[in-house]
């Protein structure tokens, strides 16, 4: 994005947030310059448990669990086309067939953003992410989302654009919103743009609150531009309708104002799922990936006779299986010294953070975990499961980026996703390593 158009997102924000509380707003819209990401920061020095924002109930767009939708002041008829009334519960056979409060209130977005929200969100929609620029995974073109190379990853994302496309065919088409309908008025390559409901989607999951009844979610303006943050400085009430953001510490003028977005529940997979990013500074959350990785490979082991496996790869998820078979006690005192001396070697990587460390050591100390040989192996394979190297995507897709203006936020999303693999399989490898010279050395003594 750039600085102009930043400055003018940034002026816009202000208007409309002190509009809606009649006060001079007590944070701004800052960044989306460059690489950095949109944020909301204080204008004030603010007390712990002081009101940062309050967002009225009548701006934000809801959907009950029972697929009733709120917000709008209007439809348009290719939304009454198809899917009928919105304000209507949404029935048992739509249900089933995957029409949940998240599609509905995705329905809710597209109608607002197309002119059915009223005069606040024929301006506010100019603050959200526009299609091409929506990462989420239910939003990624296929090519990139071939590009996470994690298969899982992948299916999801394909089933949900399926699913949508399934449940309302008529809008599975770029022309029939204003957003979408103008890239293709541009001329533009239609097969990088989501579609408008897989656009809508993507915004929905990246940025719906809970309600305080716990059967009612919202698309709520202002508050959904907080950044997230494991150790958040606000968080948001709504137990009289509005929507409250509040300090949860002292807060010093021009910081950034953050939320936990997952409650610290959520592997990177499931935070690229739902956020299109991982957390810059990696998640501690991964080791349950890292035993999935041990079970892919030693799966693999048995699956994998295709001619064009290399036998690089049947060797890499043989060698896991083997590992992942082998019964393992409790980590003792020389194990667990070997995994901290590992550890710590790999300190001064460019990968190596408290987060990402945290979830080598947890995968590897759970009472029931794979040893570091099995974890090693099924991070090589998984390795090797890449149709190709990150370092070579990451340099063809500077290559390809003229500048900032020209420059595919998603594929920077996509490539961030692959990285903390390497700094795992290192510490595998060295506590690894360790264990078999110490065995060894062990075995010379007898």
């Amino acid at each position: 994005m750039s600085s102009a158009r930043a400055d003018a997102q940034a002026a816009l924000f202000d208007m409309l947030l002190r509009q809606a509380e009649g006060r001079p707003p007590r944070v701004t819209l800052q960044g989306g310059r460059g690489e950095s990401g949109r944020g909301l920061f204080s204008t004030a020095d603010l007390d712990a448990g002081e009101e940062i924002l309050r967002v009225p109930s009548e701006l934000c767009l809801t959907a009950h669990r029972s697929g009733v939708i709120g917000g709008l002041i209007g439809q348009t008829d290719a939304m009454v086309d198809a899917a009928g009334d919105l304000r209507d519960e949404v029935g048992e056979e739509a249900f089933n067939q995957g029409a949940t409060w998240d599609v509905r209130l995705a329905l809710a977005v597209f109608e607002a953003t197309a002119g059915c929200g009223g005069p606040f969100w024929d301006e506010y929609r100019r603050l959200l992410p526009l299609p091409p620029f929506a990462t989420a995974a239910a939003s990624l073109p296929p090519v990139l989302l071939e590009e996470l190379q994690d298969p899982v990853l992948q299916k999801r994302g394909l089933a949900k654009d399926a699913l949508l496309r399934e449940l309302y065919p008529s809008l599975a088409t770029h022309s029939v919103h204003p957003v979408t309908s103008s890239y293709a008025a541009m001329d533009a390559p239609l097969e990088l743009v989501p579609l408008p409901l897989q656009w809508t989607y993507s915004l929905v999951v990246s940025r719906c609150f809970a309600m305080a009844d716990e059967d009612t979610f919202a698309f709520v303006p202002f508050l959904d531009m907080c950044q997230h943050s494991a150790s958040p400085s606000a968080n948001f009430t709504s137990s009289d309708g509005d929507f409250v953001l509040s300090t949860l510490r002292r807060m010093q003028a021009g910081e950034a104002v953050t939320i936990s977005y997952d409650g610290d529940a959520y592997d990177s997979r499931r935070m690229f799922e739902l956020y299109g990013f991982v957390p810059a500074h990696g998640n501690a959350r991964d080791a349950q990936l890292l035993s999935a990785a041990v079970a892919e490979a030693a799966a693999a082991a048995t699956t994998s006779s295709a001619p064009s496996d290399t036998l690089r790869d049947r060797s890499a998820a043989a060698a896991a299986a083997a590992a992942a078979t082998t019964e393992r006690s409790e980590m003792d005192v020389t194990a667990l010294q070997l995994l901290l001396r590992a550890m710590d070697a790999h300190r001064d990587s460019a990968h190596a953070t408290p987060a990402r460390l945290a979830a080598v050591f947890d995968a590897l100390t759970e009472p029931a975990s794979s040893s570091p040989e099995a974890f090693y192996h099924g991070v090589c394979w998984q390795r090797q499961e890449w149709p190709t190297a990150i370092d070579d995507d990451l340099q063809e897709a500077l290559a390809g980026q003229r500048g900032e203006a020209d420059r595919d936020q998603r594929v920077d999303a996509v490539l961030s996703y692959r990285r903390a693999c390497q700094l795992r399989r290192a510490i595998f490898r060295s506590t690894s390593s360790s264990r078999r010279a110490a065995r060894s050395a062990m075995a010379g003594c007898h």
